[in-house]
């Protein structure tokens, strides 16, 4: 006579709570890291999105002699806009402001990558000063 083992394949609830465990504490660590890399990431494209658009007003500015009236007025031009950049943290458009005393280019995140790259939202603005007439005919 012959007698069957039952043969116990697979974990017990103990070791799968124990897994689970372990994947939800490197879950709660990994999880905030990669957030703030993001954010991070964010705000310093963000300042080299500024950085390249100050560059092309400030060439527009001297070519034509007058600040663009608008950032889709730098698309297509000798610049090298492509495209009007936007905010990588969600997406929304740079604020661009012109007067007669000067211009403005601003992120409207600026409080919000305060700390991932930059210690003052100042730091994802630029100011043009107003542009001087010419005096030579």
């Amino acid at each position: 006579m012959q007698v069957y083992r039952k043969s116990r394949k697979g974990f017990s609830l103990v070791e799968l709570l124990a897994v689970v465990l372990i994947l939800a504490v490197l879950a709660a660590v990994a999880v905030p890291l990669y957030v703030s890399q993001r954010k991070s990431a964010a705000g310093r494209a963000c300042k080299a999105n500024l950085a390249a658009l100050a560059s092309a007003i400030s060439a527009y500015a001297i070519r034509n002699g007058a600040y663009p009236s608008a950032l889709s007025t730098l698309v297509g031009q000798p610049e090298g806009v492509a495209s009007v950049p936007t905010c990588p943290l969600d997406g929304s458009t740079y604020s661009w402001t012109t007067s007669t005393t000067g211009a403005s280019l601003s992120c409207p995140n600026a409080t919000s990558h305060v700390g991932y790259g930059g210690s003052a939202s100042t730091e994802w603005q630029r100011t043009f000063p107003a542009l001087a007439t010419d005096s030579i005919p």
